[in-house]
């Protein structure tokens, strides 16, 4: 009788995390949210240097779906100048 390998799923590990944001705190605090924000991105060529796909996380992406959700994405890798 063989015996049967069980495999373990790979723990999904997120970049990127959408959190639920108070206006208050959106008006108050100079958030730092998207991408153009970070030291990992590349402006002239539209891209995160680290790998991440960033086309959903720049500014304006982030802005709209925080007026539809009330939600903004924060990347976990994020580090400002």
């Amino acid at each position: 009788m063989k015996s049967k390998k069980i495999q373990m799923p790979h723990p999904f590990r997120q970049s990127v995390k959408s959190d639920p944001v108070d206006p208050r705190d959106f008006q108050k605090l100079n958030l730092i949210y998207c991408c153009e924000q970070c030291s990992h991105f590349d402006g002239d060529n539209i891209r995160c240097t680290i790998g991440y796909n960033c086309q959903n996380h720049l500014r304006e992406a982030n802005l709209k779906q925080y007026e539809l959700t009330g939600r903004l994405t924060f990347c976990r890798y994020l580090e400002i100048d």
